[in-house]
C-alpha cells in the first residue's frame, strides 16, 4: 500500500466509525419523521455515505499490497456491504419502490454519483488453480481451433484455381455466381470482417493515391518556382525588417502556445491525483500504463504472498525442531491432570471433543463443562429418564407430537398477533387522525462495522503507529512468527490428542472394572447434540469426461469467452431527481445508474447460490451488457442457450438433451457459472412467429428452461439469466412464475446518447470537433444505445471518410444514417413499462403504493378542511359580554 493510499485508509476507517456512531445514535433515539419523504431521506443520507465508504475501502483493498492486512480490510468490506443490504432492504420496505434514488443525500454530504458508483464486488468465489488451468487451457484451444478454421478458408479462396481462371474468361455475374456456389460448400468469413477487410483496402488505395498525387504536385511547384527564378519573372522577397518583424510575432505566438499548454498540463496533472476526470479522447497509452501497473501489483501480492508463506514454513520447521518434546509434555501433563481433577470430584471420566469440534484444544481453552455442572446435568437426565421409564414408546411418540403442535399453536398465535398489529399499522397510516409518522429501523449489521474497526485497530494500530518493517508493503515477520508457533502447537496437540484418547480409554476400563468390584454402577454417558462442524472446501480437479465436454461445447460456441467488462462500461447517468418526484407522488424511471446500482446487488448474490433473474427490454438495450459484467466481476463462466443458433438438422430430444446434461455439468465442475437463456419471447410467445414455426419451440422451453432447473442445485452458485424482448406477446404468468426477479432495461437519456456521440467523436479524428451533438442526442432518445453504437461505428465508410474530409459533416447526415430503419429500431418504452407495472410483483408495488400515497393526501387534504371549518364555527359562537 502506497503512502497515499496508508493515509487514505486512516482516513476511510475515522470516517466509517463515526458514519457508524451516527447511525448507532439514530436507532438508540429512535429519530422520528412525519412525512415519509424525510424518513426516506434521513435513511438514503446514511446509505450514500456507507456506498462512499464501501468504494474507498475497496480502492484501498486493491491497492494494497501488504499480505496479513488484507483479511482486516476485507472483514470490513464485508461488514460494511452487509450494512449497505440491509439499509436497502429497509428501505424498500418503507417506501415500497425496487430503486433508490440518493440526491438529497448525496448532497447532504458534499458527495457526487461518481462517488457512490460500485467499483467492484464485496466477495467472489475464487477456483482452484488446476480448474482454472483447465478453463484457459481449453478456451485457447477453442480460439486456436476457429482462427485456423478462419485462416484455411481464406487461404483455399486464394489458391482456388477456379476463382483465378474465371477471373480471365467469365462476367462479373458469372463469377458471382460460381462464387456463390462454393460459399454453399466452404464457409466463408462473417460479413463484418470481410467488410472491414473491403474498407481496409480501399482506404489504402485512398492514402496511396493521395500520396502519390501528393509527390506530384510538389514536383510541379518545384520546376514552376525554379523556371520563374531563371526568367526573373517570379516575386521580389520581403524586405529583412518584415522578416525579422514577422519572426519575432511568430515566436511570440509560439511562447503563449506553449506556455498555456505547460498550465493546462500542470492543471491536468493536479486533478489526476485529485481523482477528477476529463472528457474527451481516452488516453489509451495510460490506460495500457494502468493495466501493466495493475498487473505488476498482482505480482507482488502472490510474490509476498509465497514469501511469507515459505517464511512461516521454515520458522515451523525450526520451532518443531526446538521445542516438539517439551511442549508434548506439558500438553500431556495439562490433560491428565484434567483427569485427575474429573476422578476426584464425580469418579467420572468426560470425552473428549471430536477433533473437527476442536479436540483437545477446548479442554485447554476450557470450553468443556466442568465436574460440577456436569453432575446437575446428570441428575436431571436421571430424573427424566426415571419419569421416562413407566412409559411405552407409544406414549412417549405421542407425548411429543403433542409438544410439537403446542410448539405450533404458540408460533400461529404469534404469526396471528403479528399480522393483526401489521393490520392495524396499515389502517393507522390511512387515518390522517391516527398516522403514527415514521421511526429510524433497527439494525442487527451496525455493530458489525465497529467490531471490525476495533479488531483491526487493537492488532494493527502497534504496526501502523511505529511504522514497523512491512506495515505498508510485504509482511511482518513478528505475526507471520506468532501464527507460526501457534500452527506448530496445534500440530504437536494433535498428535497428543491421540495419544491422550488411548490413556481415556485405559482408564475408563480401569473405572469400570472399580465400579464392578464396589458392586456400584458406573455413571452413562449422556447424548450430547453437537453443530455439525462446516465442511472446508477442497481444490477439485476436472475429470476427463467435463474436460471433453467443454471442449464441444466450446466449439460448438454454447462456452463464451469472458470479456473484461466493469460497472462503469455499462455507460448511463443517474435520475438526479426521482427522490423529488417520489415526494410530490409523481412515478420516476430508473435509468442507466440505479440499474448498475441494482446489478451491483445482483452480482454480489452470485456466491449465495443458484438465482434466476429475467433481464427484459428491445434490441440493443445492453442485456448481454450486463449478464458480461455479472461474469467478468465474479470470474465465471459464461454459457448460452439460444434457440436461434441451433441448426434445424440438429433439433432433436436427444441433441438438446445432451447439451443440457453438458451445460449443467461443465456449471457445477468450474462455479461460479452463468447460464445466459436469449430469446425467452419466443420459448413462451401466445403465438408462434410465422419464421419460426419449423423449430419446435415447446421442445425447447421442456429442455431448455425445465430440465435446466430441475438439474440445478438450489446450493450451486450458478446463476440463470433470461433475457426478453416482447414480454407482451409471451405467457407471462408461466414467465414469470420461472423467473420471478425481473430487471427492466433503461430507457434512452438524451446524457447518454450525448456520451456516446462524444466518444465516437474522440475515437475517430475524422469527425470534425465542431459536430453539434446536443441536437442529435435530442433526437435520438427513442433508439436504443446499441443502436446507435453499431450505426456510427457503420457510418465511417470509406467513401463517407473521404467526403468528411473534402465537404465536412452535417448533424442531418448523421441522423439519416442511424434512423434510415425508423420502424424497425424505434422503442417504445412506454409498452415495457406498462408491461411491469401490470404485471411484475414490484412493479404492482409501486403502482399501488403510490395510488395509496395520493389516497392519503386527499383524505389529509379533506381533514384538514375540515379542521378549519370546525374552528371558524367555534370562533363565530364565542359568548357575548355581559352588558352593565
Amino acid at each position: 500500500m502506497s503512502d497515499y493510499y496508508f493515509h487514505k485508509w486512516k482516513v476511510v476507517l475515522i470516517e466509517l466509525k463515526n458514519h457508524a456512531k451516527l447511525d448507532l445514535d439514530y436507532q438508540e433515539t429512535k429519530v422520528y419523521d412525519q412525512r415519509c419523504c424525510e424518513a426516506v431521506q434521513r435513511l438514503g443520507s446514511v446509505l450514500s455515505k456507507y456506498l462512499y465508504l464501501y468504494n474507498c475501502s475497496v480502492d484501498c483493498l486493491q491497492e494494497n499490497l501488504q499480505v496479513q492486512k488484507t483479511d482486516y480490510i476485507q472483514n470490513i468490506v464485508n461488514a460494511i456491504t452487509a450494512r449497505i443490504l440491509e439499509l436497502k432492504h429497509q428501505l424498500r420496505k418503507l417506501e415500497g419502490y425496487y430503486y433508490q434514488y440518493f440526491s438529497n443525500g448525496l448532497f447532504q454530504h458534499g458527495l457526487t454519483f461518481d462517488d457512490i458508483d460500485p467499483i467492484d464486488v464485496p466477495a467472489k468465489l475464487i477456483r482452484s488453480k488446476q480448474v482454472q488451468a483447465v478453463i484457459d487451457h481449453i478456451m485457447s484451444k477453442a480460439k486456436e481451433e476457429k482462427e485456423t478454421c478462419l485462416e484455411e478458408v481464406a487461404e483455399e479462396e486464394k489458391l482456388s484455381p477456379i476463382n483465378s481462371f474465371l477471373r480471365f474468361w467469365k462476367n462479373d455475374s458469372e463469377i458471382d455466381e460460381v462464387e456463390k456456389e462454393q460459399s454453399e460448400i466452404v464457409p466463408q468469413l462473417s460479413e463484418e470482417s470481410l467488410k472491414r477487410r473491403e474498407m481496409l483496402k480501399l482506404i489504402q488505395a485512398h492514402e496511396r493515391t493521395r500520396q502519390v498525387i501528393r509527390s506530384d504536385t510538389r514536383r510541379i511547384f518545384k520546376r514552376d518556382k525554379w523556371e520563374r527564378e531563371l526568367k526573373g519573372t517570379s516575386k521580389p522577397q520581403a524586405r529583412f525588417e518584415v522578416k525579422e518583424r514577422a519572426a519575432t510575432i511568430i515566436k511570440k505566438v509560439f511562447r503563449m502556445y506553449f506556455e498555456i499548454k505547460r498550465r493546462r498540463f500542470r492543471q491536468f496533472k493536479i486533478d489526476e491525483m485529485i481523482g477528477f476526470n476529463h472528457g474527451g479522447k481516452p488516453n489509451y497509452v495510460e490506460k495500457l500504463k494502468h493495466d501493466t501497473i495493475r498487473n505488476q501489483r498482482l505480482d507482488k501480492q502472490k510474490q509476498y504472498k509465497e514469501e511469507s508463506l515459505s517464511n512461516m514454513e521454515a520458522i515451523e520447521n525450526s520451532y518443531l525442531k526446538q521445542t516438539e518434546h517439551n511442549i508434548a509434555d506439558d500438553y500431556r501433563d495439562l490433560i491428565r491432570g484434567w483427569f485427575k481433577k474429573w476422578y476426584a470430584e464425580v469418579k467420572f471420566f468426560y470425552d473428549i471433543p471430536k477433533e473437527e469440534l476442536g479436540g483437545s484444544s477446548l479442554i485447554i481453552k476450557e470450553m468443556v463443562p466442568t465436574p460440577f455442572e456436569w453432575r446437575e446435568e446428570y441428575e436431571a437426565y436421571l430424573q427424566e429418564k426415571k419419569l421416562n421409564k413407566s412409559k411405552t414408546s407409544a406414549q412417549r411418540k405421542f407425548e411429543k407430537q403433542e409438544a410439537k403442535k403446542e410448539q405450533m399453536k404458540v408460533k400461529k398465535e404469534e404469526q396471528r398477533k403479528l399480522k393483526m398489529e401489521q393490520e392495524l399499522i396499515k389502517k393507522m397510516f390511512k387515518n390522517p387522525k391516527l398516522h403514527p409518522g415514521f421511526c429510524y429501523p433497527m439494525s442487527k449489521k451496525t455493530d458489525n462495522i465497529l467490531e471490525a474497526i476495533e479488531k483491526y485497530k487493537n492488532d494493527w494500530n502497534d504496526f501502523d503507529t511505529w511504522e514497523t518493517e512491512g506495515y505498508k508493503e510485504g509482511f511482518v515477520q513478528a505475526i507471520d512468527h506468532d501464527n507460526a508457533c501457534m500452527n506448530t502447537k496445534l500440530k504437536i496437540l494433535k498428535k497428543v490428542d491421540e495419544d491422550m484418547r488411548q490413556e481415556l480409554q485405559v482408564l475408563k476400563c480401569s473405572l469400570q472394572s472399580e465400579y464392578k468390584r464396589n458392586n456400584e454402577k458406573m455413571p452413562e454417558n449422556m447424548k450430547v447434540t453437537q453443530k455439525k462442524a462446516k465442511k472446508q472446501k477442497v481444490d477439485s480437479t476436472i475429470s476427463e469426461s467435463v474436460q471433453e465436454k467443454m471442449q464441444e461445447l466450446a466449439s460448438a460456441g454454447y462456452l463464451k469467452q469472458n470479456t473484461k467488462m466493469k460497472f462503469e462500461d455499462f455507460v448511463g447517468d443517474f435520475n438526479y431527481v426521482g427522490d423529488e418526484l417520489r415526494c410530490i407522488l409523481q412515478a420516476a424511471a430508473p435509468l442507466c445508474g440505479e440499474t448498475r446500482f441494482l446489478w451491483w446487488e445482483k452480482c454480489g448474490e452470485v456466491v449465495l447460490g443458484s438465482r434466476r433473474l429475467l433481464l427484459v427490454g428491445p434490441r440493443g438495450s445492453g442485456k448481454t451488457l450486463l449478464v458480461n459484467i455479472l461474469t467478468s466481476v465474479n470470474n465465471a463462466l459464461l454459457f448460452e442457450l439460444d434457440p436461434a443458433n441451433v441448426s434445424p438438422d440438429q433439433i432433436s430430444a436427444e441433441y438438446l438433451k445432451q447439451v443440457v446434461g453438458s451445460v449443467v455439468a461443465c456449471a457445477r465442475a468450474t462455479q461460479p457459472a452463468v447460464i445466459h437463456l436469449k430469446g425467452l419471447h419466443l420459448l413462451y410467445c401466445n403465438k408462434v412467429p410465422p419464421d419460426q414455426k419449423k423449430q419446435n419451440l415447446n421442445m425447447f422451453t421442456q429442455f431448455f428452461v425445465r430440465m435446466l432447473f430441475k438439474k440445478i442445485h438450489k446450493n450451486d452458485p450458478i446463476t440463470v439469466i433470461g433475457s426478453c424482448r416482447d414480454p407482451w406477446l409471451t405467457k407471462t404468468s408461466k414467465l414469470l412464475k420461472n423467473f420471478p426477479d425481473v430487471v427492466m432495461m433503461p430507457h434512452t437519456t438524451y446524457t447518454t446518447v450525448s456520451f456516446i456521440l462524444r466518444k465516437w467523436m474522440a475515437d475517430n479524428r475524422v469527425v470534425p470537433r465542431d459536430l453539434n451533438t446536443q441536437s442529435i442526442a435530442h433526437l435520438l432518445q427513442e433508439y436504443t444505445f446499441g443502436h446507435i453504437k453499431n450505426a456510427l461505428d457503420c457510418f465511417l465508410t470509406p467513401d463517407n471518410i473521404i467526403k468528411i474530409a473534402a465537404y465536412g459533416l452535417t448533424p442531418q447526415e448523421v441522423l439519416d444514417h442511424v434512423t434510415q430503419n425508423e420502424d424497425e429500431d424505434k422503442v417504445d418504452f412506454k409498452k415495457y413499462h406498462d408491461w411491469y407495472n401490470e404485471n411484475t410483483l414490484w412493479g404492482k408495488r409501486e403502482v399501488n403504493r403510490l395510488q395509496d400515497d395520493k389516497d392519503f393526501l386527499l383524505l389529509q387534504q379533506k381533514y384538514i378542511e375540515k379542521q378549519k371549518k370546525r374552528e371558524i364555527a367555534e370562533k363565530n359562537q364565542t359568548p357575548t359580554t355581559i352588558e352593565e
